[in-house]
């Protein structure tokens, strides 16, 4: 029997052909017939929970982006490596992991193979660049070099975005995040040794060294 919404054509209704579940659900699908199509060699394609591509091939980054900010609801954001390509850095290395995307604390989402998710309670204002909100330049950079082990690949990355929003806005942005993973871009951005001892009290409770009493000499 043939279905009455031309389920072939349903893809082009949605963006990069990736659809909410709750959305196909209320045009009239039905679980069983979703399920159907997402079987091994269907038509259609679970991406994450909740999300799916009305399509049997890829999925392209784009695609695993549009899922991942889908996933994570509202308020989410992309950062890291796929957001800095987004912005047009060439520094960015090859799309292969994770993609990384900030959500809200409420935010109910958890990370997945190809997702990492950052809840935090201090989102930046989220930029719009090719149809997705994302973090700011700066925030994507020290996303991305807080994921990498590389020196080559962070020197790159802060040489290239400091070029367009200054070495103080990235200091300022790594101010901001937790400080696991930030080693190398403090060292290479310079901050200063007053801020690393502050941010090792803020973080990890270690005690401020009190400068030695003075004594007065003797009075012979």
């Amino acid at each position: 029997m043939r279905h009455p919404i031309d389920l072939e054509a349903l893809g082009t209704l949605f963006d990069h052909r990736v659809a909410p579940v709750t959305a196909l659900l209320h045009i009239g699908l039905t679980p069983s017939l979703m399920e159907q199509r997402c079987r091994p060699g269907g038509p259609w394609q679970r991406l994450l929970p909740g999300v799916l591509l009305l399509s049997r091939a890829g999925p392209s980054r784009t695609q695993l982006v549009h899922a991942a900010l889908m996933y994570a609801g509202e308020g989410a954001m992309l950062t890291a490596f796929d957001a800095l390509c987004l912005h047009g850095m060439k520094s960015a290395i090859p799309l292969l992991g994770p993609i990384h995307v900030l959500a809200p604390r409420r935010s109910r989402a958890m990370g997945y193979g190809a997702l990492r998710v950052e809840r935090t309670d201090s989102l930046p204002k989220p930029v719009l660049r090719r149809g997705f909100h994302m973090a700011p330049l700066e925030r994507a950079a020290i996303d991305a070099v807080r994921r990498t082990k590389s020196i080559p690949d962070t020197k790159a990355i802060l040489a290239e975005v400091s070029h367009f929003v200054g070495v103080q806005a990235l200091r300022n942005e790594l101010a901001m995040v937790p400080a696991r993973g930030t080693a190398l871009a403090r060292k290479l951005l310079g901050e200063s040794p007053a801020r690393q001892l502050e941010r090792a009290v803020m973080e990890r409770g270690v005690p401020v060294p009190v400068p030695a009493a003075r004594v007065p000499a003797a009075v012979g």
